[in-house]
């Protein structure tokens, strides 16, 4: 392997990490320009990227800016603070209605909610490929050996019906319940031929992102996905959208069993049965030791199907799969305040560095729903009432609006510097946790 396809993968992942932020937060920051210069507040920079300025044009008393750092980017509004303010001047942030002020701050986090939305319609619009198994009925297709829920007696060929008191109508529900219950025992109601079961299941957690394991998967059947240049997989000839028929013997239904195969079975030769355009082709590939495990260098992956719908429907789908994934990073957020959940389960950006790559990997269609959700969590996060957040401005004008007097300087400074403690104390922790899980396995 050369050195160039020894630090590609790092390349891409840099420009996907790149792609992300840049959109996520230059959406966001227009946000805040657009409604500062409709209400005729001066703009004084807007940058794409932060640090030293490389190179800009000035228009209407903005410096729009190329900066060398290409993460994101800002704006500079005038007057955003007392002691930058002017009283006469009209063009400063604080010389304005407080109504001003509020849509000024809370247009960024409508902005990401809007480019959610619009990224999620198109795709649905124009035909989006996606697993076939999540919104399928969470029929068991396999019971890990040795498992918490072979212990609660769950087989193949059961339909869960409801996991902790909730309903599950498919398998896309049963995984994010499961996700959020770490280390966690639920009630289970199975549907076995027209019988109902109730049994508990135990969760278990991942050591590494702190969430809940699921030890059941359907029965699916597993494709090939993306294939590293200069594995054994590339080099005994494995191409994306290949289906693995068997491995070593053990036919194959789920990635479970993909992973069982593989990863004890370093230095191993192992015999492949795939399908391929309608013929079954047999291939030996040796497993090469990563650690503490077997690897050949390919991501296995669910089959697909392509899902397109009418301008109408694609628009109400949209806004209706924005809900919900609204809803689960609330639940979220609830989880991690009541410390239902550990703080593991949170990235940082060295997390969305990794994932950028991985997910960007997987095909336009990925990245771009990737993209929608960064936006719509970012969007969230930004109105929590936290300083200085985006949500701790509105909340402080909308307590200034309720008393119908400006809180003093003071007592802004000191919530504000009492918040950005807090916050980078926060980013601190996660950021540690993202460099622990490197080194987990």
């Amino acid at each position: 392997m050369s050195w160039l396809e020894a630090i590609w993968p790092w390349i891409f992942s840099g420009g996907a990490f790149v792609v992300v932020l840049g959109v996520v937060v230059l959406f966001h920051e227009f946000g805040h320009y657009i409604t500062a210069k409709l209400f005729g507040i001066t703009v004084e920079v807007f940058s794409v990227g932060f640090g030293p300025r490389i190179w800009g044009v000035r228009r209407g008393g903005t410096d729009y800016r190329v900066s060398w750092v290409p993460l994101g980017g800002y704006v500079k509004l005038k007057g955003e603070t007392a002691e930058e303010s002017t009283p006469l001047d009209p063009g400063d942030l604080l010389a304005r209605p407080r109504w001003q002020r509020f849509l000024v701050f809370v247009m960024g986090a409508v902005f990401n909610l809007v480019t959610a939305y619009v990224i999620i319609a198109a795709i649905m619009l124009t035909g989006v490929e996606e697993p076939a198994y999540p919104m399928q009925p969470p029929v068991v297709g396999e019971v890990e050996a040795e498992s918490q829920a072979m212990t609660a007696g769950i087989q193949a060929g059961d339909r869960i019906v409801s996991f902790g008191g909730k309903e599950v109508a498919t398998w896309k529900d049963l995984e994010f319940l499961i996700l959020v219950s770490p280390g966690q025992t639920k009630e289970v109601i199975l549907d076995r031929g027209g019988q109902r079961i109730v049994t508990s299941l135990a969760i278990g957690t991942d050591r590494r992102h702190g969430v809940g394991v699921a030890t059941i998967g359907p029965a699916t059947g597993v494709l090939v996905g993306e294939v590293q240049p200069g594995r054994p997989a590339a080099e005994a000839g494995l191409q994306r959208g290949d289906r693995i028929v068997s491995i070593g013997g053990t036919p194959i239904t789920t990635l479970a069993r993909v992973f069982r195969a593989i990863q004890g079975s370093a230095g191993v030769p192992l015999t492949f049965v795939i399908e391929r355009d309608g013929a079954t082709i047999e291939k030996v590939i040796t497993p090469v030791k990563d650690g503490e495990r077997g690897i050949i260098g390919f991501v296995p992956t669910y089959p697909t199907v392509v899902r397109a719908y009418p301008l109408g429907e694609a628009l109400v789908r949209a806004f209706w799969k924005n809900v919900e994934d609204a809803g689960q990073a609330f639940t979220t957020l609830r989880m991690l305040v009541t410390r239902e959940l550990s703080l593991r389960t949170v990235s940082g950006p060295i997390g969305l560095y990794l994932a950028s790559g991985a997910v960007a990997a997987e095909g336009l269609s990925y990245f771009l729903k990737f993209i929608a959700f960064v936006s719509l969590q970012l969007g969230i996060i930004n109105l929590l009432p936290l300083p200085p957040l985006d949500g701790g401005h509105i909340f402080t004008i909308t307590i200034e609006g309720i008393i119908r007097r400006d809180l003093s300087i003071r007592v802004k400074e000191r919530v504000m510097q009492a918040g950005l403690i807090l916050l980078l104390m926060f980013m601190g922790t996660v950021i540690y946790l993202d460099i622990s899980k490197l080194f987990q396995r």
